[in-house]
């Protein structure tokens, strides 16, 4: 599976920016800097690792991903009480992979930060003590820190392509959250070769932004795929940055949406956390004016949010690694 590890995705140091300012544009020569090398990676990889040593102090990162933490009190509970997490959208709610030789399961909380979702999961799982106050401190603190960091990118790529300060707080309010937790269980044995824990795929999303326990496993291609694939090994302080199909549609194809894939070895089980920003169900999705001009036209239709992902949930279209240029594609328009 990992047969082409031989590409590298950028790391941009994020020190010097602070997490609880507002934009402050081209006047900040830092800001401008790290603006510039977020939208080249994002550009040509579609990702990035980003180092950000305050955002998310140890005992938080430790309290959420580490042994006896947040995710694997939620995973260890039986699979009877996990279920009870349901939605009936896909992916949503609680979910166990039922591909043989791929275990894997997830929770995947829509608008996180919402005073009442994370209780309620919380009431789900442990009813008879009402929720789990620290799981839920844990969550919404993890959650909210990280948000900072996506809410930045998803800034410095709008000013990139012209959206000048109040477009993109109305861009803003078409946006959610949705915090994905999930266990992949080792195959067992240091010497144990590695296996598919979820397969190649593109992100429906704006922006991801992925932690993870001390166990690599995310593989993601590089160079828009011509480069080979690269293992970011993370280290305590850094995050994954990757951009989604969404993001390449607002940016009309200027930002890439790269396949990443999972790949399990070792004797260790994986945790991973990723904060996903996506358009509201109701929401509109073209490019931003300021991506298109004569020399930039229009890459694909505005469509809605919804009905798109009712498209890629078709049983056609389930595997298709190019969804996107599938459903909103204009003819004749290469991106």
């Amino acid at each position: 599976m990992s047969n082409d590890m031989n590409g590298t995705i950028p790391k941009i140091d994020f020190a010097g920016i602070d997490p609880a300012a507002a934009s402050p544009g081209d006047g900040d020569s830092r800001w401008a800097t790290v603006r510039a090398a977020v939208m080249d990676a994002l550009m040509e990889h579609g990702g990035f690792e980003a180092v950000m040593d305050d955002l998310v102090a140890p005992e938080l990162r430790a309290a959420m991903l580490a042994t006896g933490g947040a995710a694997e009190s939620l995973f260890s509970l039986p699979p009877t009480t996990k279920a009870r997490y349901t939605n009936e959208k896909p992916y949503l709610g609680y979910v166990s992979s039922s591909i043989p030789g791929m275990p894997y399961e997830t929770f995947s909380v829509m608008d996180p930060l919402s005073p009442d979702v994370v209780p309620t999961l919380a009431g789900l799982m442990w009813p008879d003590t009402g929720g789990d106050s620290s799981f839920c401190e844990t969550m919404h603190a993890y959650t909210e820190r990280v948000a900072v960091l996506e809410a930045m990118v998803r800034r410095m790529v709008l000013e990139s392509v012209g959206v000048n300060a109040e477009h993109i707080e109305e861009q803003a309010k078409t946006t959610s959250l949705r915090l994905r937790i999930s266990r992949y269980p080792a195959p067992g044995g240091a010497g144990a070769e590695g296996r598919v824990g979820l397969p190649a795929h593109r992100d429906t999303s704006f922006l991801s932004v992925l932690t993870q326990n001390d166990v690599d496993g995310l593989e993601v291609e590089c160079g828009r795929g011509d480069d080979g694939w690269a293992r970011p090994a993370l280290s305590p302080c850094s995050f994954l940055i990757l951009a989604g199909d969404m993001l390449k549609v607002l940016t009309n194809g200027r930002v890439y949406s790269p396949l990443h894939r999972v790949v399990i070895a070792g004797d260790k089980t994986r945790y991973s956390c990723i904060l996903f920003s996506n358009p509201k169900d109701d929401a509109v999705v073209r490019a931003v004016d300021g991506a298109v001009d004569a020399q930039h036209p229009a890459v694909y239709k505005a469509f809605g949010y919804a009905e798109y992902i009712a498209f890629c949930f078709t049983r056609e279209q389930y595997r298709n690694p190019n969804k996107v240029e599938a459903f909103a594609a204009v003819a004749g328009v290469e991106g």
